[in-house]
């Protein structure tokens, strides 16, 4: 069975977030910055040509009545939405960052049905313009949505996506060939690369498409006169390990699009979950005390869990139900690690006692969230890992040097035979 990823991107998802707090965005042209950095633009901006890739000078020559705002929106909860649908579409889903994420459909069915399938679910729960890449592997799926991305030459208004190769020579964008498959709907879209397509595909694009590795490597190809995916298919396996290690026996197969990353099951995150709801014939709590006698329990037992898993909460999920009202909910994130009942109670209890209670409290559910190793926990670990490292580059160095100089003559102190008179010293020294 061939594997099939996807890659899914939203577009504008800082910008529409923002849009959302602000109505009088909605039809003005703006990028939303951090840190000084653009990291999105609204529609109006990118019909423009504005792009993150822009600093604030140029994007303002190119619009002078751009406005420039700060990313203030909370960009989690529309995210965890989206993974929400991602989750509903395969079990192995990876998220890339707030807008985007790989999914693993391996096994689902024929290729173009489950495409359809992706598309029609999309459209209908999503918020956010969507670009969804497939393709066998994550490295081509994801060059595929950038492909994808960039506007065709038959699009008026549109300038052609160029790249230089150097030495005075211009490439043109990538041709959709026959072999790939477009499914196209308004204002999504999404690119199929079959697995007979992938090597025709890849050949064209230049070797900077090989998001996998960073700028340096493909600097170094650069400097080989490999401009392109195609030429680089065509050195030898030894030549590039001769050239770059280890990473040129990986590019070779990246070349003919091999990737053998899988996708990671990052969401949902792992949790822990505890909760309590008072029967109907009970009276709801109309005080801090009262509910304490209540909650009490429920925390203990999320306390419990998070000591026997060696985990710590940074993030805190609140579901509380009021006596004949909605649900009210609170997510809180954490600056400190929490982990006992007591820091529970109190997060717990500056969240609750804010404001008045609109009623009487039937029923609270305690989400424990954004799980990590304990500071105990991680140096441990920590020291394990750089302990076998060290054990493994000292075996190594041990190696070549009996290759060299026999083993006889090159060996471990802890083979060295040792008198009785010192072995006996030696413990009565541990023995103290």
């Amino acid at each position: 069975m061939a594997p099939l990823i996807a890659y899914i991107r939203l577009h504008h998802f800082y910008a529409l977030l923002e849009a959302k707090r602000n109505h009088h965005l909605w039809q003005q042209p703006f990028v939303v910055t951090q840190a000084q950095k653009i990291i999105d633009v609204s529609p109006q901006a990118a019909k423009l040509h504005i792009s993150t890739t822009m600093g604030l000078r140029q994007a303002r020559l190119a619009c002078p009545d751009l406005q420039v705002i700060e990313a203030q929106a909370d960009p989690l909860p529309a995210a965890e939405k989206f993974w929400d649908v991602c989750a509903h579409l395969s079990p192995l889903v990876e998220p890339e960052g707030h807008h985007s994420a790989f999914l693993d459909l391996s096994g689902q069915g024929e290729l173009t049905a489950v495409s359809e399938n992706i598309i029609h679910r999309l459209r209908w729960e999503l918020a956010f313009p969507f670009q969804v890449g497939i393709a066998p592997s994550k490295l081509v799926a994801k060059i595929a949505y950038w492909e994808m991305a960039n506007p065709p030459l038959s699009l008026p208004g549109h300038k052609p996506l160029t790249w230089q190769r150097g030495r005075g020579q211009t490439s043109f964008p990538v041709e959709v060939k026959e072999s790939t498959t477009k499914v196209a709907t308004k204002d999504n879209y999404c690119l199929i690369i079959p697995p007979a397509a992938v090597e025709s595909f890849l050949a064209p694009l230049p070797i900077s498409r090989l998001w996998l590795w960073p700028d340096k490597i493909h600097q170094q190809l650069l400097n080989l006169g490999i401009y392109t995916i195609g030429q680089l298919r065509q050195v030898p396996r030894l030549q590039l390990q001769k050239q770059l290690g280890e990473v040129g026996s990986q590019l070779y197969d990246a070349a003919r699009g091999i990737d053998r990353t899988t996708v990671q099951a990052l969401y949902p995150p792992q949790m822990i979950q505890s909760c309590f709801q008072l029967t109907p014939a009970t009276e709801g709590c109309k005080s801090w005390e009262t509910l304490t006698t209540h909650l009490l329990p429920l925390v203990e037992r999320a306390a419990t869990d998070l000591r026997e898993q060696a985990k710590a909460c940074t993030r805190l999920r609140l579901f509380v139900q009021y006596d004949s009202l909605p649900t009210q909910c609170w997510d809180k994130s954490l600056k400190s690690e929490l982990q006992t009942t007591n820091q529970l109670l109190q997060v717990i209890k500056g969240l609750l006692t804010k404001t008045a209670w609109p009623a009487p409290i039937t029923g609270i559910k305690l989400m424990l969230m954004g799980l990590t190793p304990t500071t105990f926990a991680q140096l441990a670990l920590g020291s394990e890992v750089f302990r076998a490292q060290r054990q493994k580059k000292l075996q190594q160095v041990l190696s070549l040097l009996q290759a060299k100089f026999g083993t006889e003559s090159v060996f471990m102190a802890a083979d060295i035979s040792i008198p009785r008179r010192e072995r006996m010293l030696q413990l009565w020294a541990d023995y103290h």
